[in-house]
């Protein structure tokens, strides 16, 4: 079975017209391909992937690349595959074409992967454009898709036209205020269009109101973000640290339980630590800052979290080594040496709290402030960032593992189970079951030739010749040798009037069995005069 998994990046494309107004149009390409060549065996960058391979250079992100830098880039995300391209624009308003150029390069083999693609069409079918050319890329890696170019083309198409082009604009507008105004046409726009959801578009809005300070309207766009959506474990996160900031410590308690398992970063083990410090359960939020600070040993704020969560939790003699470990590490840490003061303090280490408490009040400017309150003062901090660039190493990481555990017996069985079940779906003529079941079969082997011919045969039941001819074309692409699959797809092609093509599947299927009754059968319709 096929089961390579290999990471691609599409480079934004070069626009090699002056034409101003579509520069919007050469970034537009990293954020679709990012989406639509998702598919089994491959892992696309997202555009901010590609953005911090651009900072790590040292890159502008307008930068005319090299060949050289194009592979650096590569590198730098760990792409196995590179997809490069150039666009130009000729003709005025709704005359405008767009020409597309494209190559996808193995950076393994530092070759061209396949042939350049060319593609063009008006200004207005951009969308189109861009899923006819994700499934040729698609294709030639793998002419065993589960799925059709029109079920890639709708995908890419779900966006209205106009929504699309102000979203793609506000992405490349650097004024915020700008870029929020846009966001905010595009959802408007999305919506009169009848699109019921606009997700990147909700984080990208909500990402500028949280940069800004502003997290009770951050908290808005983000809730709209589900967990499954385009940068959903983002907004998450981002959701989880306005909740904290505006005191909704239920709701931010709920939200990091939800995202340790899905977004195990250190840095959300820090901020659920700070939530359950906010409810008061102590002992839960040290065992979660434990775990952050023995993750990252060297982050300040991870170790005086763990250390103050023993200290209020009523465990000095635990909250020693921490907080000794952060002093010597950073000694103008006031808070550090506060805390550690009122737990030598609490261990009877008179000597070494007085020592403690003269540091705090040389590195504290709310010393006094604390001293007076009455009450342990609420120092613990708040993680507001995570670094990206492990979150993107982690999710690849595990889309990786999850490709790679098809591997092995239990996913023979699967399939067989599967394979079963489409079967008896289609002898009781329930296409809708016999599709899924299939869908299923081709994402766990995506060469199982007997899923395409079975797919094949569902399709020309349900009158979808189109799809039909696709199926059983990856059919024989897998199993040369399988003659069912020669037979229909000629007769198929055969019924679409094309039978030069029809011919020579008929042929290949006497060729493997002569006596084959469907084979002859079909070789009858070839020779009987066109109707």
């Amino acid at each position: 079975m096929v089961t390579a998994t290999e990471v691609v990046l599409t480079l934004p494309f070069e626009h090699t017209t002056a034409r101003p107004e579509y520069n919007w149009i050469r970034e537009s390409f990293t954020v679709a391909m990012a989406e639509l060549l998702d598919s089994p065996g491959l892992i696309a960058v997202p555009l901010d992937e590609c953005h911090l391979a651009y900072e790590k250079l040292g890159l502008p992100r307008t930068a005319l690349l090299t060949r050289a830098t194009e592979i650096k880039l590569g590198e730098a995300v760990g792409a196995d595959l590179l997809v490069r391209g150039t666009y130009t624009v000729t003709g005025e308003g709704k005359d405008s074409t767009l020409t597309v150029r494209a190559q996808m390069i193995s950076l393994r083999e530092g070759k061209l992967v396949g042939s350049e693609h060319v593609l063009s069409a008006p200004v207005a079918d951009l969308q189109v454009t861009q899923g006819k050319l994700a499934w040729e890329l698609l294709y030639q890696r793998n002419p065993a898709l589960p799925f059709s170019r029109d079920r890639l083309i709708a995908r890419a198409t779900r966006t209205a036209p106009s929504a699309y082009e102000i979203y793609i604009k506000a992405l490349v507008t650097e004024d915020p205020a700008d870029r929020a105004r846009l966001l905010t046409r595009a959802i408007e726009d999305a919506t009169r269009n009848a699109q019921l959801t606009f997700p990147q578009a909700y984080f990208e809005l909500g990402l500028l109101h949280y940069r800004a300070g502003r997290y009770g309207e951050a908290a808005t766009w983000f809730e709209r973000v589900r967990a499954t959506d385009p940068r959903g474990l983002e907004a998450g996160f981002y959701l989880g640290v306005c909740q904290l900031l505006t005191n909704q410590t239920d709701a931010a308690i709920k939200t990091h339980t939800a995202l340790l398992t899905p977004m195990p970063l250190f840095e959300t083990y820090v901020n659920a630590g700070v939530a359950y410090m906010q409810k008061g359960d102590f002992a839960e939020a040290a065992r979660l800052t434990k775990l952050a600070a023995d993750t990252v040993p060297l982050d300040d704020e991870a170790l005086f979290n763990y250390g103050y969560a023993l200290w209020r939790d009523g465990r000095p003699a635990e909250a020693v080594t921490p907080l000794e470990t952060l002093t010597r590490r950073t000694a103008t840490d006031g808070r550090a040496w506060y805390v550690l003061s009122k737990v030598y303090a609490k261990l009877g280490r008179t000597a070494e709290a007085t020592a403690a408490l003269d540091a705090a009040k040389r590195h504290a400017p709310d010393f006094a402030r604390w001293e007076t309150s009455g009450k342990p003062p609420w120092l613990p901090s708040v993680k507001t960032r995570f670094n990206r660039e492990a979150f993107h190493r982690y999710a690849r990481g595990e889309e990786q593992s999850r490709q790679q555990a098809f591997l092995g017996t239990s996913v023979l069985e699967r399939v067989a189970e599967l394979m079963r079940d489409a079967q008896a779906a289609f002898l009781e003529n329930r296409a809708d079951i016999a599709l899924e079941k299939l869908a299923q079969v081709i994402q766990l082997a995506p060469d199982h030739s007997e899923a395409h011919l079975l797919l094949g045969r569902v399709h020309e039941r349900r009158g979808d010749l189109p799809a039909a001819v696709q199926a059983l074309k990856a059919a024989v692409f897998w199993n040369p040798k399988l003659t069912a699959a020669h037979v229909l797809l000629g007769r198929v092609l055969l019924t679409q009037g094309d039978r030069t093509r029809a011919a020579v599947h008929i042929r290949q299927a006497l060729d493997l069995n002569p006596d084959d009754p469907d084979a002859q059968a079909a070789q009858r319709l070839l020779l009987a005069p066109p109707r």
